[in-house]
């Protein structure tokens, strides 16, 4: 199994920062391969809320919300990922480190199918994509939360991520 872990740490109180995850179809707003997001369900938090986001590069994709803890975290998994993929899904966690300081963590796990040719096809091509993906996923979302939209300049962001 694939795993990769990411964080960020987002100059906002922990509420706020929660309050802009837990809104699931604004992710198109920040999240640049994202061209469209929107609720597939009545529900739109918690255990059962599912969204469509449209992707460059992957298509349509289907999360539902399989854990949830108000103000903490978000677990998701994806449905219409390449054939490839037995199962994928990511935990959103959010945590307060100062009363305006928020530490944001990514845990991304993808299960492949095909045995030795999936494993080494995960951590040979989708490994770097999905790492790239999250790191700057997370970026994106600091600058939205920091700033009301995704960032207009290149210059670099703290952020940590480790890869497992």
């Amino acid at each position: 199994m694939l795993q990769i872990n990411t964080t960020i740490e987002i100059d906002a109180p922990a509420d706020e920062v929660w309050q802009k995850l837990a809104k699931l179809d604004d992710v198109q707003h920040w999240v640049e391969s994202v061209r469209k997001s929107y609720y597939s369900s009545e529900q739109t938090q918690g255990v059962g809320a599912e969204r469509i986001c449209e992707v460059d590069g992957f298509g349509t994709l289907r999360e539902k919300i399989t854990d949830w803890h108000d103000g903490e975290s978000l677990t998701y998994v994806v449905e219409g990922m390449p054939s490839i993929v037995r199962q994928g899904g990511s935990t959103w966690s959010v945590e307060a480190i100062a009363p305006k300081k928020t530490r944001v963590s990514v845990a991304s796990q993808i299960e492949t199918r095909y045995g030795v040719f999936g494993a080494l096809f995960a951590n040979l091509m989708m490994k770097p994509q999905l790492t790239r993906l999250l790191q700057n996923g997370l970026r994106s979302f600091k600058d939205f939360v920091e700033h009301s939209g995704p960032a207009t300049d290149s210059s670099p962001r703290p952020l940590h991520a480790q890869v497992a």
